[in-house]
């Protein structure tokens, strides 16, 4: 008996100690052998900034694959030419629709040269590689945070950050991937995916755009957010990865056939 309550004695003081944080390399590294323990032991700390750290590394990571990638002929050409060949598009609808006449489309797109120009170019490709990166990571915070609140879930803002932040260091690495592809294949929106077996010519720039995001690393990023934020919602990975999918399929199907095919491609 007086060893039963001993024992019980032993287990609650081991139960009332706190718990030692989980470290940030530890957490690092934790998404990618043990995604869903990692999460709960980031839910637990008292440390709240484990996403700092991730989205510099990919911040500083962006910047650097759009410096490689303006700076490569090939593919500097080919972003002209999209851009152009956009904005040609969108002028002659607006000539159809007599919203503007031929004179001022004609005006607009020699303007719109200047800003295709090599200095142009970078700047705007460095200024969206730090604003853009924050910008869809607070977004996507935001979306999933009130999303999971729907399903009743407990995260906080900051558990939501701290799951996207950690996952976007599998992020990091299909930047560095899809930027080699790119240089090395001498186009853009390349992966490791189906899109690799395909050329934008044979399929259409709707249907390669619809293929180009099913990269595979994406996908893991997408499975491991996914766990991630059942762990910090206390809800069922078949709830959160289920709405992380569809909110991806929207994006899918909005950036390929809709309004957002400009933020698609590196």
């Amino acid at each position: 008996m007086e060893e039963n309550k001993d024992q019980i004695q032993v287990e609650q003081e081991d139960t009332a100690q706190p718990q030692e944080n989980i470290s940030l390399g530890d957490a690092m590294a934790g998404v990618f052998s043990e995604p869903g323990e990692t999460f709960l032991a980031v839910k637990v700390s008292t440390k709240k900034n484990y996403w700092l750290i991730p989205i510099i590394i990919v911040i500083v990571i962006s910047i650097i694959a759009s410096i490689l990638v303006l700076r490569d002929e090939e593919l500097a050409s080919g972003i002209k030419e999209k851009q152009m060949k956009a904005m040609n598009e969108r002028m002659d609808k607006s000539v159809k629709e007599g919203s503007i006449t031929r004179e001022q489309a004609n005006q607009q797109i020699e303007q719109s040269k200047k800003f295709t120009s090599g200095s142009m170019m970078m700047i705007f490709g460095l200024v969206f590689s730090v604003l853009g990166v924050l910008f869809f990571f607070f977004f996507k915070a935001l979306v999933y945070w009130g999303g999971l609140k729907i399903f009743k879930g407990t995260s906080t803002y900051i558990d939501i950050m701290n799951v996207l932040g950690l996952a976007s260091i599998i992020t990091a690495i299909q930047l560095v991937v899809d930027t080699v592809l790119a240089v090395i294949m001498g186009k853009l929106m390349v992966n490791i995916g189906p899109i690799l077996l395909f050329s934008e010519d044979a399929l259409g720039t709707n249907i390669y755009t619809l293929l180009a995001h099913f990269d595979l690393i994406n996908i893991w990023y997408l499975v491991v957010v996914g766990i991630g934020l059942a762990k910090v919602s206390n809800l069922k990975s078949s709830v959160t990865l289920s709405f992380v999918f569809g909110l991806w399929l929207i994006w899918v199907m909005l950036t390929s056939f809709g309004p957002f095919g400009m933020f698609v491609g590196r």
